[in-house]
């Protein structure tokens, strides 16, 4: 025990891999195009039920002449695409949105619009609740329908005209968001019936795959550059899809920590080795280590397709030195042999008892001042961009009330990836699709057939892009959007070039005022953003670890409520991480070696709260009270040195303090393990003994980690932590 108990032990790595060099971010932007377009298995399909579902929408809307055609096409490309299920979930809370904020909406303008103060008052009072729930509702898609229907529809009560009608107008459009909900709902059940590929599976074993092939091959001394394409290929797509479809764990499948840790650690892997060139330093000694990881990647991919498997996979027996390239390797594998291989003993979800109701807003909706700081700069850019164009007398540019809520984010990076996205999706879809085809196609097309087939080979495009990483999937969605308010404005094809000048107009309207107001009003770099989260959850852990406090019986909420939002910050890392690409300046190349040393810890750290969850499984299944005496003592204490550990980690990570020592916890797990021997008299139960091993592990990889984290700060490695 007192080996596993050091820091450093074994594969702790006093010098982690670490991204190369930097290239320039013109030679970085045009690889990350180059690689993001590329086919991968099954994006054909996935963009083809995209091109379906909405062309079904345009015809349907353009054929009874709907007015809000522009927004259903919208909405029918950003429902969920992950399971059938879920679109159906999605749909249903996205026209549910819609609802809220169009009664929202209809309440006070019938009430306050007919005198300008109360009308102004009203205006910036609605731009201020619709980034507030975009903000605090629990999900975004649904936020998101919140946010758009109220900056759409508050600029229809500027002009003249019969109450009646503008509030039909306002009724129609939410028809068409609901008829664009069921056309997408239905083409994805439809395509079920055909596609019965898991996406998980499939896109887990596909990347593993990629890495057992250059592992075999450079043990046997020859990497080929077909090979290594497909590797950087997975690494430039990254995990984001998987982790979506990981979130939706069903009872076919394990649970959704242990899913979403095996996809971390699957995506650490292949970004350890993709940008790995230097094959040639690789000596022979090297090669049965190289042949192991192969092998043992191969038992991995058995056990995946399995599912259901319960033979533990054995660690690797390897040296514990060596070049830094296969430790990284080694050590990531042996947290993924962790992650797929089933606990000893019963277990169960956590969820099964006393499951927690679903709620529209997050946990912190109403005590997190994030949420009001976000609001009110997403109100102040709204109501300037209101303001100005109201001022000018050009209701054309309302186009940039939508730019800011499509473009609003808490972080700098962030904020300019989606703003970079917006404005150049807008300059391809509005300027060179939409006003292209408006000279050069549509005076050629007198049918509805005729401008399906533009319609649909616009979408494709689109649909092709949006099927990308998180990182530029963004993109192809505003180029459909700006494509759909040139094209589907009326009825019929729109043949007006003021309407794409307006639309690219009021698009750099919303993105000078959110620069304004987001860059210069509080927001963060990225990457401080991500050395944020890092640190929070590294504290919320500790308190996670800790479910009997003085003794008493588990708070549920209280562990649920924790449990989610480590989730949600995991989920936060990575999303910095991909802003921290589009961050400029002279901080650039040390913001990126922060991010590749935030990324190489957090696998591990996903791993050390998958195996908090599995102990909370098995000790939730009893209350302490029930428990032999010496038993819940010696649980808390142990609870007691492992957060210790962990805020001691949270230290050294933001203060470079390594005061921390894990010393303690080896007589804490001592004593565990005593007290229940004697409880049992030596004969524990299975519960128990799980127990243990789960405890075992975790000191194994809280150890781990602290000692990397003291590694980084006694060496030159850039600031993690301020």
């Amino acid at each position: 025990m007192s080996s596993l108990a050091q820091p450093g032990h074994r594969r702790t790595l006093k010098h982690a891999p670490v991204a190369p060099a930097s290239p320039p971010f013109i030679q970085w932007f045009a690889s990350f195009l180059r690689e993001e377009l590329k086919p991968y298995p099954g994006r054909a399909l996935l963009a083809l039920r995209y091109t379906v579902a909405a062309t079904i929408t345009m015809v349907l809307i353009v054929t009874f002449r709907l007015p809000g055609a522009a927004v259903g096409g919208f909405f029918s490309l950003l429902l969920s695409r992950e399971a059938p299920i879920n679109t159906l979930r999605g749909g249903i809370s996205i026209v549910t949105s819609f609802l809220r904020g169009a009664a929202f909406l209809l309440m006070g303008a019938i009430l306050l619009v007919d005198y300008p103060l109360t009308h102004f008052l009203w205006v910036t009072f609605s731009f201020f609740v619709a980034f507030y729930g975009l903000s605090a509702m629990s999900n975004y898609s649904a936020g998101t329908a919140f946010a758009i229907v109220i900056v759409l529809s508050v600029p229809a009560w500027d002009q003249s005209g019969p109450q009646a009608a503008r509030v039909v107008a306002n009724l129609w459009v939410l028809g068409s968001v609901a008829l664009a909900v069921t056309v997408t709902i239905v083409v994805e059940f439809a395509f079920s019936l055909f596609d019965t590929r898991d996406e998980l599976t499939e896109g887990l074993e596909q990347r593993l795959e990629a890495v057992r092939v250059v592992l075999k091959q450079s043990a046997s001394g020859a990497v080929n550059t077909e090979a290594m394409g497909k590797l950087a290929q997975f690494a430039m797509i990254g995990v984001s899809r998987l982790r979506r479809l990981a979130l939706d764990a069903t009872s076919a499948r394990e649970d959704t920590a242990r899913l979403s840790t095996t996809v971390a650690l699957v995506g650490r892997l292949v970004d350890i080795l993709a940008p790995f060139r230097r094959f040639d330093t690789l000596t022979a000694d090297d090669t049965p280590r190289l042949r192991a990881m192969a092998d043992q990647i191969a038992k991995m991919q058995q056990k995946i397709r399995a599912r259901t498997g319960k033979q533990a996979i054995q660690p690797l027996r390897t040296p514990s030195d060596g070049p830094l390239i296969l430790l990284g390797l080694e050590q990531t594998l042996d947290l993924l042999r962790i992650s797929l291989s089933p606990a000893p003993g019963r277990s169960f979800a956590l969820d099964q008892i006393f499951p927690a109701a679903p709620t529209i807003l997050k946990p912190d909706a109403f005590h997190n001042p994030e949420h009001l700081n976000f609001a009110l700069r997403g109100c102040l850019a709204s109501t300037l961009s209101y303001f100005l164009f109201n001022a000018i007398f050009w209701p054309g540019l309302n186009t940039s009330l939508f730019t800011c809520v499509v473009t609003a984010v808490t972080s700098i990076g962030s904020s300019r990836q989606k703003q970079l996205l917006r404005f150049s999706g807008a300059l391809l879809g509005g300027v060179v699709l939409g006003i292209g085809s408006q000279v050069l196609i549509l005076p050629m097309l007198d049918t509805i057939a005729g401008f399906t087939v533009m319609f649909a080979a616009v979408t494709a495009v689109a649909a092709w892009i949006l099927t990308s990483s998180a990182r530029l999937s963004y993109f192809g969605n505003q180029l459909a959007l700006a494509f759909y308010l040139i094209q589907l404005r009326g009825p019929s094809p729109q043949t007006n070039l003021a309407i794409a000048r307006d639309n690219i107009m009021g698009i750099m309207l919303g993105l000078v005022m959110m620069w304004l107001v987001f860059e210069t009003l509080g927001s963060k770099p990225a990457v401080q953003v991500m050395r944020e989260l890092f640190a929070e959850n590294l504290h919320l852990m500790a308190q996670l670890v800790t479910p009997w406090p003085q003794g008493k019986p588990a708070d549920l909420q209280k562990i649920r409520t924790l449990r989610e939002k480590i989730s949600q910050n995991f989920l936060a890392i990575n999303s910095q991480g991909d802003a921290v690409l589009f961050e400029i300046g002279r901080l650039r190349d040390q913001s990126l070696a922060v991010r590749a040393r935030l990324r190489a810890w957090l696998p591990q750290l996903r791993s050390l709260f998958l195996m908090e969850v599995a102990l909370l499984q098995y000790r939730l299944q009893v209350s302490p009270r029930d428990l032999p005496a010496p038993i819940p003592r010696a649980a808390a204490r142990f609870d007691n040195e492992v957060s210790a550990l962990l805020e001691g980690t949270a230290g050294a990570f933001r203060f470079r303090d390594t005061s921390c020592e894990p010393h303690n916890i080896q007589m804490a797990y001592a004593d565990l393990e005593h007290a229940i021997f004697d409880a049992y008299h030596n004969e524990p139960p299975l519960r128990s003994r799980a127990v243990l091993a789960i405890a075992y592990q975790i000191i194994e990889l809280a150890c781990r980690l602290l000692g990397e984290v003291n590694a980084a700060a006694f060496s030159g490695a850039p600031p993690v932590g301020k």
